[in-house]
């Protein structure tokens, strides 16, 4: 197992997810800037992320499927989804870490919507 997936391996907690315009309109929360939700990622390659609207738990997002890092990104290949039309994608998060602080950010789920996204996770315990 490299470095940099050992750096990912665990539970990581929300911190901000955020869709960042190339344009420079503000940044946008798609639920709300108080968000939960976790990140997992397994020694076994499964990665599955939740997150919901705080409060509000029938608002939600979540996926599971697999990952590789490489080149200083992680790639997502989306099996299983709430959103149907992410089943069969793989995004790419370009990685940063700061001691327990996590920040994946790259484009977002469609092309062409001229905006990111910028997740951001704290290491669980």
């Amino acid at each position: 197992m490299n470095d940099a997936v050992h750096d990912l391996l665990g539970a990581w907690r929300l911190e901000r997810w955020s869709l960042e315009y190339e344009d420079g309109r503000p940044a946008e929360f798609p639920l709300g800037p108080d968000a939960r939700g976790m990140l997992l990622y397994t020694p076994g390659g499964q990665v599955s992320a939740t997150l919901m609207k705080a409060g509000e738990p029938a608002v939600s997002f979540a996926y599971a499927g697999r990952y590789d890092v490489r080149d200083g990104a992680v790639y997502h290949s989306i099996e299983i989804a709430t959103d149907p039309t992410l089943v069969g994608k793989t995004t790419t998060r370009h990685i940063a870490r700061e001691g327990d602080v996590l920040t994946l950010s790259g484009p977002d789920f469609q092309a062409g919507t001229g905006r990111g996204q910028k997740i951001v996770w704290r290491r669980l315990p």
